[in-house]
């Protein structure tokens, strides 16, 4: 009896148990989409993310990568002034109003395409650092080449349709995060809700008020950025970014038939990724993992140590666990003095059973200078004391 009314309570217990929250797989009706995890890169989902797509304004994001990368180089700087020309200044669709002959800082040109979108601060900023807008579509090819966007056939710089401007939700996905992982400052424009961009008119100073495209800004928790984009053929796209929890996540969806299931299906694949994955996170750096000979130093071994933490991407669902990984060190055997701490000695591969799931550089944990000729001498002195003692 007693038996019988445990095996009921269990019952009861099991039925009534809270369900613990699993993250539903998003359902995406758009022609192509993809979720991606910004500093490792792993897709989380996809759904026909190869697709070739006309990008609209979503093409902005190479042009806004191309111009940091400039900066970065040093060919450019963000506060050079840029005269803009007739062409930038004709312009049609999302504008920011610049006139012909106009100067305005490189600066603000970025600015006007993160917020307002504006065609002609793309067809600015393109003649600029690629000395003509042909020369930087020819640049933006080439860079799409470079990050293996095998998808993408670029023609402008700002998005509007013409015929063989292409890419497609992956290819979205990884200029995307090139640009936030290379650039992170640039969410200070892409999360701007509101701004007034000053003009030299040649009627005399003024401002345009602009207005971010993107409206998850405001109403998502975590939206970085990115952009937005639509045109009659292109219809309505957006690579979004947001970050939760030490997550960065990249959701693309392309061609969606209204802003409002763009908006719906982009919440949907980062709810999925914020709800589904987290990281596993150890503190490895300056773990001890072996000795590397040290010929011709002060010291005959430097120890070898890890340098970096462990970062793993994993699904909540079978969320791995410290204990499940095995560390396997692979210690340069011998190098020659003098060592700097810091130096390269090799790495350390981490595995989830058979599958490898992290990888970090092995390093010297201390300075080993050369023996200098007194040193040597006296090293071999001892050698030889040591030797004759054995005799």
């Amino acid at each position: 009896m007693k038996k019988w009314r445990c095996g009921i309570c269990l019952l009861l217990m099991l039925v009534f148990l809270p369900a613990v929250p699993v993250a539903a797989e998003p359902t995406v009706t758009s022609p192509g989409a993809i979720l991606m995890e910004a500093s490792t890169g792993q897709i989380l989902f996809e759904k026909d993310s190869h697709t070739p797509l006309r990008p609209a304004s979503v093409t902005k994001i190479m042009t806004i990568l191309l111009t940091y990368e400039a900066v970065a180089d040093g060919r450019v700087s963000m506060d050079d002034l840029v005269t803009v020309s007739r062409q930038a200044a004709g312009y049609g669709g999302s504008t920011i109003l610049l006139e012909e002959g106009e100067q305005i800082t490189l600066r603000n040109l970025v600015k006007g395409m993160c917020i307002a979108s504006g065609n002609d601060a793309a067809i600015a900023s393109a003649e600029y650092v690629g000395g003509s807008v042909q020369g930087f579509v020819d640049m933006m090819n080439r860079r799409a080449q470079e990050l293996g966007m095998a998808d993408t056939h670029f023609v402008n710089p700002c998005g509007l349709d013409a015929e063989g401007h292409v890419t497609s939700a992956h290819d979205v996905a990884v200029m995307s995060r090139q640009l936030i992982v290379n650039f992170p400052e640039v969410t200070e424009y892409t999360t701007t809700w509101h701004e007034m961009m000053p003009h030299n008119w040649r009627k005399g100073p003024g401002e345009t008020d602009m207005a971010n495209t993107n409206r998850l800004i405001l109403s998502y928790e975590g939206m970085t950025g990115l952009k937005t984009g639509f045109t009659r053929l292109a219809k309505y796209s957006l690579s979004a970014t947001a970050v939760r929890n030490g997550l960065s996540l990249i959701a693309v969806v392309m061609g969606a038939e209204t802003k409002d299931i763009r908006t719906k299906e982009v919440v949907s694949l980062l709810d999925y990724g914020f709800g589904a994955y987290s990281f596993l996170k150890l503190d490895t750096d300056g773990t001890p993992a072996g000795q590397t000979l040290v010929s011709g130093g002060t010291l005959t071994r430097v120890p070898a140590v890890v340098q970096g933490n462990v970062n793993i991407l994993t699904d909540k669902m079978g969320a791995l666990k410290a204990e499940d990984l095995i560390a396997r060190p692979s210690v340069t055997p011998s190098v020659p003095a003098p060592v700097k701490a810091g130096d390269p000695l090799g790495e350390i591969v981490y595995y989830a059973g058979d599958r490898e799931v992290a990888r970090l550089p092995l390093v010297a944990a201390e300075d080993v200078p050369r023996l200098s000729w007194g040193q040597a001498l006296l090293r071999l002195c001892r050698l030889w004391s040591g030797l004759k003692a054995e005799w």
